[in-house]
C-alpha cells in the first residue's frame, strides 16, 4: 500500500462506523441474541435502527460487548463489567486509532496471514509484521531487501 492509500484508509477509517447485524455481534463474542436485546434495553449497549431493517450495531459495540462478556467470564456482575467496560473505552480506542495508523496491508509470512505494520525505522531497513496462527499472534521484523 502506497503512502497516499495509506493516509487515506487512516483518514477514513478514523470517521468510519462499520455495522453488522445482532447475528454476526453473536456469533462473534458468544453473546446470545437475547442477552444482547437485554443488554440493550438496559441502556449497556446500542444499535443503530434503520426503518425496514433489524438493528445494526458498531464495531465499537461488538468491542464493547466482548469487554462486558469477558468481564462477566472472570466473575463480574452484569453492571460491574459494564462499568469496567466503561473504564477500558479509552483503552480500546487507542489500540483501533494504532492498529489504522500502522495497518498497510496483509502479506503472508511463514506460510500465515501477516499485517504488515510499517518500517520500524527511519532508514526503512526492517518492517514489522504481526503473523497470526492458529493460536496466537507472533511480532516479526523482516529486513528489507535492497
Amino acid at each position: 500500500m502506497n503512502t497516499e492509500d495509506h493516509e487515506k484508509l487512516s483518514a477514513m477509517s478514523r470517521h468510519m462506523t462499520w455495522h453488522m447485524g445482532i447475528g454476526d455481534v453473536a456469533a462473534a463474542t458468544g453473546v446470545s441474541q437475547s442477552q444482547l436485546r437485554y443488554w440493550e434495553q438496559k441502556g449497556y449497549i446500542e444499535s443503530k435502527k434503520v426503518p425496514g431493517q433489524n438493528r445494526k450495531y458498531t464495531y465499537g459495540t461488538l468491542m464493547r460487548v466482548f469487554m462486558i462478556n469477558s468481564f462477566i467470564n472472570e466473575g463480574f456482575t452484569l453492571v460491574a463489567a459494564v462499568k469496567k467496560a466503561d473504564e477500558n473505552k479509552e483503552t480500546m480506542d487507542i489500540i483501533k486509532r494504532a492498529v489504522i495508523d500502522r495497518f498497510q496491508g496483509i502479506e503472508q509470512i511463514d506460510g500465515y496471514p501477516a499485517v504488515n505494520l510499517g518500517y520500524v525505522n527511519e532508514h526503512h531497513t526492517e518492517v514489522l509484521y504481526a503473523v497470526v496462527k492458529e493460536d496466537h499472534t507472533d511480532l516479526k521484523m523482516v529486513p528489507v531487501e535492497a
